[in-house]
C-alpha cells in the first residue's frame, strides 16, 4: 500500500472512524484535519467559524493538510468535508492516494442532526445542495470510491485496503 493515504467525503460519512481504523490496521499515524485545525486555533471548529469565519478556517485547514502530506512518517489523513473546496488542496491530494467515502444523503443528514457542525444548519435541501456541489470535487481527487452506505467501518476499511493495494 502507498505511503500517505487521504480520506475525503461529506460530513458524517465516517472519515474519522474509517481513517483511524485504517491507520491502526496499516501501522500508520492518523491525522484528523478537523481536530488539527481546532488544536492550532485553540478553539473548537464552531468557535473558529464564529470568531474568524469560514475563510480563516479554510486557511488553517490548508496549512494542516499540506504539513500532514509533507510528513516523513506515513499517515492516514482524514480531511474535513470541505477540504476539497480549495484548488490548492485538490492539487495536493492529487499526489496522494485518496479515498472518497460515498454515503446516502439521507443517512448523512440524519447522522449529523444535532451535531455541532457550523455548515450543518439549514434545511435538508441546503444540506443536499452543498453535497451536490462538492460531489464532483470529491470525485476529482479520488483514486478510489467506496460506498459506505449501511456498512460497518470494518467492512469499509477492508474494501479500502483491498482497493489501495491495487494502486
Amino acid at each position: 500500500m502507498p505511503g500517505h493515504v487521504a480520506i475525503v467525503g461529506y460530513m458524517g460519512s465516517g472519515k474519522t472512524t474509517v481513517g483511524r481504523l485504517l491507520a491502526r490496521n496499516t501501522g500508520r499515524a492518523f491525522v484528523d484535519l478537523d481536530a488539527e485545525v481546532s488544536r492550532r486555533a485553540g478553539v473548537s471548529i464552531p468557535g473558529i467559524f464564529a470568531e474568524h469565519g469560514e475563510e480563516r478556517f479554510r486557511d488553517i485547514e490548508r496549512e494542516a493538510l499540506l504539513e500532514a502530506l509533507a510528513r516523513e512518517e506515513n499517515c492516514v489523513v482524514s480531511c474535513g468535508g470541505g477540504a476539497v473546496l480549495r484548488p490548492e488542496n485538490r492539487a495536493a491530494l492529487r499526489g496522494t492516494p485518496t479515498v472518497f467515502l460515498r454515503e446516502d444523503i439521507d443517512v448523512l443528514y440524519a447522522r449529523t442532526r444535532g451535531a455541532n457542525r457550523p455548515l450543518r444548519g439549514g434545511s435538508r435541501e441546503d444540506f443536499a445542495r452543498r453535497y451536490a456541489e462538492r460531489l464532483p470535487l470529491y470525485q476529482e481527487v479520488a483514486d478510489v470510491e467506496v460506498d459506505a452506505d449501511g456498512r460497518s467501518a470494518a467492512a469499509v476499511v477492508e474494501e479500502v485496503e483491498r482497493c489501495l493495494s491495487r494502486l
